[in-house]
């Protein structure tokens, strides 16, 4: 069932909202901290990229150049190449569903509160190159893990 255009849309447009939610619950907490805060930015801005990024390919699924959401919206309507037989397609269809969720039990309901403190709490990966200008000193920044100082 999660191969199908209408499930990728529908788990799009909540993975959307999730983030939105989530962005509002990260902003209304203050950070103690200019370190947090800069964390809280980072995270807001991997969410909109997120976001930006899932719209795009809602964008694109909405358009549905290649008819393929539009063949699957007719499918949930019982019309087939053949012809109309509503029964048998509505059949098939909650035979598809079903096993979907035999397989995939975990699948049916997602508690958010849980997994949003765990994100609202974990550091984001900041990754800096090239050099850095801060307070007089020029730092170089080879990677992520090390930072050496150069004094001009």
């Amino acid at each position: 069932m999660s191969s199908t255009l209408l499930e990728v849309t529908r788990a799009a447009h909540e993975d959307v909202e999730q983030l939105e939610r989530l962005m509002v619950k990260d902003l209304q907490n203050d950070p103690p901290t200019a370190k947090d805060k800069l964390y809280q930015c980072h995270r807001v801005r991997n969410n909109i990229d997120t976001i930006i990024f899932t719209t795009e390919k809602l964008i694109e699924i909405y358009e549905d150049k290649d008819n393929a959401r539009k063949d699957e919206i007719a499918a949930l309507g019982g019309q087939t190449a053949t012809g109309i037989n509503v029964f048998s397609a509505f059949y098939d269809r909650l035979k598809e569903i079903r096993e979907y969720h035999r397989k995939h039990p975990a699948a049916r309901l997602v508690n958010a509160n849980e997994e949003d403190e765990a994100l609202l709490n974990e550091e984001p990966v900041i990754e800096f190159s090239g050099e850095l200008f801060i307070s007089g000193s020029l730092w170089s920044v080879p990677g992520p893990a090390r930072i050496v100082q150069s004094v001009h």
